[in-house]
């Protein structure tokens, strides 16, 4: 029996690791606050905001042993970004914009800090997967043009949908109030159009991650057969 080989170090840039290590310890301290004010700073125990913040100071903790080399992630470095994305999302949506809002309610000197806790919180989701999809896109130089073209045909959907939310949504009826048998054909048209360019546009995005990090091959068994 063949013994599992034992896990490469990281192999990102320093740069890209510093960075991200810059980050994750900045949202480390982020939580500590939040932690502290709900073992009973609000006349009881948060425990939902309790738990969602030491769960993101953990995550924080782990990702920068990562970056630091002491927990060998070799390739993967991205995906324990991407994991930590996950935990920092959760985190803003159900301890900080769920419970610290309900145990918070309208005190003047906290309730404050909510939202720009949320703010830093999604500007730290921002910064840490730019440095994941820098990490995965310098690994082949086709992930660049891939994602280009993925920005193509994604613009007109974005285009169509800031119109809808400003605008509305293009109506079916004529000046009478009566379905207009040409513009209910020219609403599935475009709608299915959109569709098209989303599907493609996705794909593509997609799969310029894919060709960066391709699947390991398979282990071949060198036993001969008895």
């Amino acid at each position: 029996m063949s013994t599992p080989e034992q896990s490469s170090p990281n192999t990102s840039p320093a740069l890209l690791r510093s960075a991200t290590l810059i980050v994750c310890a900045i949202v480390a301290l982020t939580t500590l606050p939040w932690i502290w004010m709900s073992m009973g700073r609000f006349g009881g125990f948060a425990w939902g905001m309790f738990g969602f913040e030491l769960i993101l100071l953990i995550g924080c903790l782990m990702t920068i042993l990562a970056a630091l080399g002491k927990v060998r992630v070799g390739d993967a470095f991205p995906m324990a970004i991407t994991c930590l994305l996950g935990t920092i999302l959760v985190g803003a949506v159900f301890g900080i914009h769920v419970d610290a809002r309900a145990v918070v309610g309208d005190n003047p000197q906290i309730g404050p800090w909510i939202n720009r806790t949320l703010l830093f919180r999604f500007g730290a989701i921002g910064m840490l997967g730019l440095l994941a999809t820098l990490d995965v896109y310098r690994r082949d130089p086709r992930s660049w043009s891939l994602v280009l073209r993925s920005i193509l045909f994604l613009i007109p959907v974005i285009a169509a949908l800031g119109w809808a939310r400003f605008k509305g949504m293009p109506t079916v009826a004529d000046a009478t109030g009566e379905p207009s048998p040409v513009r209910m054909i020219l609403f599935l048209i475009g709608g299915l159009a959109l569709g098209i360019l989303f599907s493609v546009g996705g794909h593509l995005l997609i799969r310029s991650y894919e060709i960066a990090l391709p699947e390991a091959e398979p282990e071949k068994n060198t036993n001969n057969p008895s």
